[in-house]
C-alpha cells in the first residue's frame, strides 16, 4: 500500500490544551523514507554529506522537529508533541534542552497523575480475549490492539491515519505515538502469526479434526479455497478457525483441490489428524475427497476406518431438493414475483397500498419481500409476506387496472402449501448450518420431517404437489443413503434418543422389508467403530502402566512363568461376564431432557467421561463433524470486503492473513463481533418497508 503524507498546519505555541479539537489542525502522520524510521517512529534529516542520518535518542519519541518563521526566516526548532512548545534546535543534535523539558512537560505530567487538581485515570491493557484490565499505558500494547482491531473488523491499514481517529486517541491519552499504515501492516502480520502459534498449540492435544472447504472467485475472477478446522477442544467446547484461504490455480479440477488441502495441512502439521471432510456435491470435490482418502489410507491414518471420510454438505443436497421442486411450479410463483416488484417500483403505489392493508386491519410491520431464483429461503420469505398481505394485495388489483398480477383463490392455496413446504426445509438449513453445536446427531431426526413433509405432497390428491414433490422425493432418495449411517451412530451417541431414535425413524424412512438390514447396519457399524476405540484404549493404558512400572518386578515375574501352577491358570481360558461400555450405555434409561431447548449434549459427555472414558473420546470425535459447509462459506463475504473494488492489489498472502486472522481474533475474544452477518444484512435489499400516509406525514 503506498503511503501518504498529510501537511503539518500551524499550532498555537500558546497554547497549554494537551489537545486541540479544533477542526482547523490536521493530525502529523507524516511517512518516514527509511523503513527503519518507520517503525522506530524516527525522522531523517540530510547532513552536509547530503546523506541521511536518524536522529535515535528517545527523545524524539516526545519531539518532533519543525519549522517556523521568525524575523523573516525560516528557523528550525524541536517541539513537544504534547504541550506543542517549541525549543530552539541545538547544533550538533544535542538532546539536553529537550531531556530537561520531558520531566516538566505539564501535558506528561497531568498524564501521569502527579497534579493533584486532575483526576488519574489509570491507563487500561486490553487482554488476549478483548477484554480490560487496568495497568500502565504501554504504546506497544496499545498498537497490538489497534491492529487487532483492523483485522477484525475488516478496517483498512490507512485508519490509522484518520485524523479523527489520532486525535481521539491523543485525548484518551496524550502518551499515544501515531503511527503510519505501513507500521501498523507489520503489526496486524505479528498479531496474525501469534495467533497461529496459538492455535498450533492447541491441535496438538487435539485427537481428530474435521475440516469443511468450498471455493470462490473474487471480484478480479481469482480462485480461493476456504478450508475449515472443526475440533472440539480441551473443555468440551465446539471449535472452528479458519486454517486456508489460499488462491486456488485454474482449473479447479479435484486433483488441484486435493493438493492444495494437502498442503495447507502439512503447514498446519496435522495431516494424520484429519478425521472427515465435508464438501459440496459436485464431481470436482468428489474427486478431490477420493484422492484425500487414498493418501491417508496409504499412510495408515485414515480414521474411523474410512466409514464417512467424505461428507456431503446436508444445506447443499436439501437445497438441490427444493430447487428440484421449485423448477416444476415456477409458473405458479410468477404472478406473486412480478406482483410484489410492481408494487416496489413506485412509492406512491407502496403508499396507496400501505393505507389499503391499515384499513382491512392488517398491520404494516411486515416488509414486502421480492426473492432471488437461486435462493430458495428467498422465495419462502417472499410467499410468507405476500401470504401476510393477501387480502390487501386482492383489495389492491380491484383498485388498480394495471395491476395484473392478483392470484386466484386457488393459486393462494398453492402459494400456502408450498409456503409451508419450504418452511420445513428452512428449518432443517437452519439447524444443520449451527458451528457453535454439534449437528451430525439432530439429523436423523430433523430430516425425518423433510421426508414426512415431502412424501406427503407426493401421495396427496392435489396434482400440483404431486408434480413439485416429485423430483424432490428422486433427489432425497438419492442422496440419504450416504449420509446414513454417520448420522445415525451420532444420534445414538445423543443421550437422549440412543437406540429409540434409528428404530422409530427407519420405519418412517424405509420400506418395511429394508428396515431390519438397516438397523443392523447401522448396530454393526457402532460395535465396530467401539471396539477399535476400545483397543486403542487398552494400547494406551498398557503403555502407560508399562512405562510407570519397575525393573525389581521381574525377578517376581520370572518366578511365576516358571510355576506349573501360574502356568495352568495362564492357559485357561477367562470367561469375562462384564458388559462394554457401549452395552451400558445403551441398556441405562434415556436422559428425560428430549424438549429441553438447552440441553448441551457435550457437556453431558464431559461430565460423564469417567464413567464412559472409551465411548465418550467416540463421542467427542463424531460430534465435531460438521454436515454443512456453512462455516467455510461464511468467510466469503469477508473475502468479499476485503478484495473491493479498492483493494484488489492485495496479495494472495495478506488476503490470507486478513481473513484468517480475523476469524482467530474473533474466536478468541468473548465479545461477539458480527460483522459478517450484519453486513451481510445490509447487503441484500430483498426487503422494502411499507409506507403509510400517517409515515409520510411524520
Amino acid at each position: 500500500m503506498s503511503s501518504m503524507k498529510e501537511s503539518i498546519t500551524g499550532v498555537d505555541t500558546q497554547s497549554n490544551d494537551p489537545v486541540d479539537l479544533s477542526d482547523g489542525e490536521s493530525v502529523d502522520i507524516t511517512e518516514e523514507v527509511s523503513q527503519d524510521a518507520d517503525e522506530e517512529g524516527l525522522e531523517d534529516e540530510k547532513n552536509e554529506d547530503g546523506k541521511k542520518r536518524k536522529y535515535k535518542s528517545v527523545v524524539w519519541e516526545h519531539f518532533v522537529r519543525t519549522e517556523v518563521k521568525e524575523n523573516g526566516k525560516m528557523v528550525k526548532k524541536d517541539q513537544c508533541i504534547h504541550c506543542n512548545k517549541k525549543l530552539k534546535a541545538q547544533l550538533g543534535g544535542t538532546t539536553t534542552t529537550m531531556k530537561r523539558h520531558i520531566p516538566k512537560c505539564p501535558t506528561l505530567i497531568i498524564a501521569r497523575g502527579n497534579k493533584k487538581s486532575c483526576i488519574n485515570f489509570s491507563a487500561s491493557v486490553a487482554t488476549d480475549d478483548g477484554s480490560v484490565r487496568s495497568g500502565a499505558y504501554d504504546q506497544m500494547k496499545c498498537r497490538e490492539i489497534i491492529a487487532k482491531l483492523i483485522v477484525a473488523h475488516e478496517l483498512p491499514f490507512s485508519f490509522v491515519e484518520y485524523h479523527w481517529f489520532n486525535v481521539l486517541m491523543k485525548y484518551n491519552n496524550p502518551l499515544y505515538q501515531k503511527v503510519s499504515r505501513a507500521t501498523i501492516r507489520k503489526d496486524c502480520i505479528k498479531v496474525v502469526d501469534t495467533e497461529r502459534e496459538k492455535i498450533m498449540k492447541v491441535f496438538k492435544n487435539v485427537d481428530i479434526i474435521s475440516l469443511t472447504s468450498d471455493c470462490w472467485t473474487s471480484n478480479q475472477t481469482v480462485g480461493y479455497m476456504c478450508l475449515t478446522a472443526h475440533f472440539i477442544d480441551s473443555n468440551w467446547k465446539m471449535q472452528k478457525r479458519i486454517i486456508g484461504f489460499n488462491e486456488l490455480v485454474p482449473p479447479h479440477s479435484g486433483e488441484v483441490i486435493s493438493d492444495s488441502i494437502l498442503e495447507c495441512l502439512i503447514k498446519w502439521k496435522i495431516q494424520d489428524k484429519i478425521g472427515t471432510i465435508t464438501l459440496d456435491n459436485a464431481s470436482n470435490n468428489d474427486r478431490a475427497a477420493t484422492f484425500l482418502r487414498n493418501n491417508f489410507q496409504r499412510k495408515g491414518k485414515l480414521h474411523f476406518e474410512g466409514l464417512f471420510f467424505h461428507v456431503r454438505c446436508c444445506a447443499h443436497i436439501l437445497n438441490l431438493v427444493v430447487q428440484d421442486g421449485l423448477g416444476k411450479i415456477d409458473s405458479c410463483l410468477v404472478k406473486v414475483r412480478e406482483g410484489v416488484k410492481y408494487l416496489r417500483k413506485s412509492p406512491g403505489r407502496l403508499l396507496k397500498f400501505g393505507d389499503i392493508a391499515i384499513s382491512l386491519g392488517i398491520h404494516t410491520r411486515r416488509s414486502l419481500c421480492t426473492d432471488v431464483k437461486t435462493r430458495w429461503n428467498s422465495t419462502h420469505r417472499m410467499l410468507e409476506s405476500a401470504i401476510h398481505y393477501k387480502v390487501a394485495i386482492q383489495e389492491y388489483a380491484s383498485r388498480d387496472s394495471n395491476f395484473e398480477w392478483s392470484p386466484t383463490d386457488d393459486e393462494w392455496v398453492r402459494a400456502e402449501k408450498v409456503c409451508h413446504l419450504l418452511e420445513v426445509f428452512l428449518d432443517a438449513t437452519n439447524l444443520f448450518s449451527g458451528t457453535t453445536y454439534p449437528t451430525s446427531n439432530l439429523f436423523l431426526v430433523e430430516i425425518f420431517k423433510v421426508k414426512k413433509e415431502i412424501t406427503n405432497a407426493f401421495i396427496s390428491d392435489d396434482p400440483f404437489l404431486q408434480t413439485m414433490s416429485l423430483p424432490m422425493y428422486e433427489k432425497f432418495e438419492k442422496y440419504w443413503g450416504e449420509i446414513g449411517i454417520l448420522m445415525s451412530i451420532a444420534s445414538i451417541l445423543d443421550p437422549r434418543f440412543k437406540m429409540e431414535s434409528v428404530s422409530w425413524t427407519f420405519k418412517r424412512l424405509y420400506p418395511l422389508n429394508e428396515i431390519d438390514d438397516r438397523v443392523q447396519e447401522v448396530t454393526s457399524n457402532l460395535k465396530s467403530l467401539f471396539e477399535k476405540y476400545s483397543n486403542a484404549f487398552v494400547v494406551d493404558r498398557t503403555a502407560n502402566s508399562t512405562g510407570t512400572s519397575t525393573s525389581s518386578e521381574a525377578p517376581n515375574v520370572r518366578a511365576r512363568r516358571e510355576d506349573d501352577f501360574y502356568a495352568y491358570l495362564i492357559s485357561q481360558p477367562v470367561e469375562n461376564t462384564q458388559k462394554s461400555e457401549l452395552e451400558v450405555y445403551l441398556e441405562e434409561p434415556k436422559t428425560l431432557v428430549v424438549k429441553d431447548i438447552n440441553f448441551d449434549v457435550l457437556q453431558w459427555w464431559s461430565q460423564n467421561c469417567s464413567k464412559f472414558p472409551i465411548l465418550s473420546k467416540m463421542a467427542r470425535n463424531i460430534f465435531c463433524i460438521p454436515i454443512t459447509t456453512v462455516a467455510s462459506e461464511s468467510a466469503f463475504s469477508a473475502g468479499g470486503r476485503i478484495l473491493d473494488d479498492y483493494r484488489s492489489s492485495l496479495t494472495k498472502d495478506m488476503v490470507e492473513i486478513l481473513v484468517c486472522g480475523g476469524d482467530w481474533i474473533k474466536a478468541a475474544s468473548k465479545a461477539t463481533i458480527q460483522t459478517l452477518e450484519l453486513a451481510a444484512k445490509e447487503e441484500e435489499d430483498l426487503e422494502v418497508k411499507l409506507l403509510t400516509s400517517e409515515k409520510a406525514l411524520n
